[in-house]
């Protein structure tokens, strides 16, 4: 029978085995691990005094910092769900986010205005970080491993985010075998400059930090220009990037670059070959790459048959110490499984994914069938055994990082009274991710333009999920079910740009 950890095991055992040992560090403090045990004590007795206790929901929405860190993995004590999200959401956006998630309580910094006033609004309690603390000590919540423990918003192929729910042993175990994945040592110091609502930060470096005794410094946010000297200052060894932020390193001068401690750095999706290569002799570093889902943190990890090599994501993470086996596959269209360079649909089956989606019943039926997890993008294993990918399935578009479901855009534009059709696909741009483009047909006589449209997109919508490119045109073509067909579509405007 496999025996895994909850997070509040894996905090106790940190104090425990790692007490004087520095554990994390933002602008404005430094704890040890017995100090963030007790920090993360005093947040959960908070909660409770707040009435927060198990299965509620912790709306939080602040900048990184050590104390949103204590407050997200105090909820968690008391059995709640944390759900840490974007403090930069539009009114809109953090409206729809309190209808769904439906919380006891809701808590930012001054940076969450748009989460406090939507939370208020519906009659939801609201705390800033800073006041979330008691003097008292709490018994805490004996959760499941496999239970979940927290919620994580990531944009799917709806016209919504879904809250993705994550499993207690989805984090622990990733914590446990992440530095394997990318041959971390023990004098690693992690560096979090991703922001702490995704679940990269959450489970690959704050986990790996409690699992294994690393000191975590935590940035506010990602600063190109600033990038390395940061690092130097910090003396971090390890960062995790995404890969929009490689370009923009990249595109610094180079004075931006100074000596500093920084070895190693996870990014996904990978370079091309050339780039990445170009990337590790002019910055001194080891560029490791793999895949990972929100819904499932062990994906694939990077092989030395699969580095450098365009497209090519390595082969199915393992736990540490195989207690499971985290299944791969590759399914074609008529449901049969791909031979060796045939194309099809990658899934994933393993014990610690995740068990659906926040109140979508329809949704985690779409994404998980018989247990294997549905990943919407087209792979094929080639010779050496590497999973490839080659697109997606599914119409996310992937912009700096972040995931955009088309219709989420398209139902903003939609809104203008002179958008008659509107269809939104992601292009290749210069950032190795893609920009977002909006094909548009008006109706006959109205007029509208492309800054009108993107005015109204800002005003619904976070800025990297605003058009870059908006296109107006007649018509589109249409499938035989009278829907877009934006395969033509794309394929369209690529052969005429």
């Amino acid at each position: 029978m496999m025996r895994f950890m909850t997070v509040p095991e894996l905090v106790a055992w940190a104090a425990s085995r790692f007490p004087g040992r520095l554990a994390l560090r933002d602008g404005m403090r430094e704890l040890t691990f017995r100090e963030l045990a007790r920090m993360v004590d005093r947040r959960a007795a908070g909660l409770a005094s707040l009435g927060v206790g198990p299965g509620d929901r912790v709306l939080i929405a602040a900048g990184n910092s050590a104390a949103l860190v204590e407050v997200w993995l105090g909820a968690m004590h008391v059995g709640a769900l944390p759900v840490a999200v974007n403090p930069s959401l539009t009114p809109a956006e953090a409206a729809y986010v309190v209808e769904d998630i439906d919380p006891r309580l809701a808590v930012t910094t001054i940076e969450g205005a748009t989460i406090r006033d939507a939370a208020t609004g519906r009659g939801v309690g609201h705390e800033f970080v800073d006041q979330i603390a008691s003097s008292r000590s709490i018994v805490v919540h004996r959760a499941g491993a496999l239970e979940p423990a927290a919620i994580v918003y990531t944009s799917g192929t709806t016209s919504r985010p879904k809250g993705v729910l994550v499993r207690h042993a989805a984090y622990t175990e990733t914590g446990r075998a992440f530095p394997r994945w990318i041959g971390l040592g023990e004098d690693a110091r992690l560096w979090v400059c991703l922001p702490l609502f995704h679940i990269n930060a959450q489970a690959y470096s704050l986990m790996s930090g409690l699992a294994h005794g690393y000191a975590v410094a935590i940035s506010e946010r990602f600063h190109a220009t600033t990038f390395w000297s940061e690092a130097q200052r910090l003396d971090v060894t390890h960062v995790n990037v995404v890969g929009a932020m490689l370009t923009f390193i990249e595109r610094q001068p180079e004075t931006a670059w100074v000596e500093s401690p920084l070895r190693t750095m996870y990014a996904a999706p990978a370079p091309t070959a050339a780039r990445w290569r170009a990337f590790e002799r002019r910055f001194g570093v080891r560029l490791i790459t793999g895949f990972g889902m929100t819904e499932n943190t062990f994906g694939c990890a990077e092989t030395t048959s699969s580095r450098y090599k365009d497209g090519a994501i390595g082969v199915p993470r393992q736990p540490t110490d195989n207690s499971f086996v985290n299944e791969v596959r590759v399914v074609t269209p008529d449901s049969r499984p791909a031979g060796v360079g045939e194309r099809g649909e990658l899934q994933f089956r393993n014990p610690v994914l995740t068990p659906g989606y926040w109140r979508a019943s329809e949704a985690t039926a779409r994404a998980i069938v018989d247990g294997w997890l549905r990943t919407g993008d087209a792979a094929y294993r080639d010779a050496s055994g590497d999973v490839v990918l080659v697109g997606r399935y599914k119409e996310v578009i992937r912009r700096r990082g972040e995931n955009i479901a088309p219709a989420e855009v398209e139902d903003v534009l939609l809104e203008h009274e002179a958008v008659r059709v509107a269809a939104v696909f992601g292009v290749p741009s210069e950032d190795s991710e893609e920009e977002v483009v909006a094909a548009v047909v008006l109706v006959a006589g109205s007029t509208v333009t492309a800054q009108e449209l993107r005015e109204l997109a800002r005003t619904r919508l976070s800025a990297h999920k605003v058009p870059s490119i908006i296109r107006f045109y007649s018509e589109l073509p249409m499938t035989p079910t009278a829907r877009v067909d934006k395969v033509e579509l794309r394929r369209r405007y690529l052969s005429s740009d």
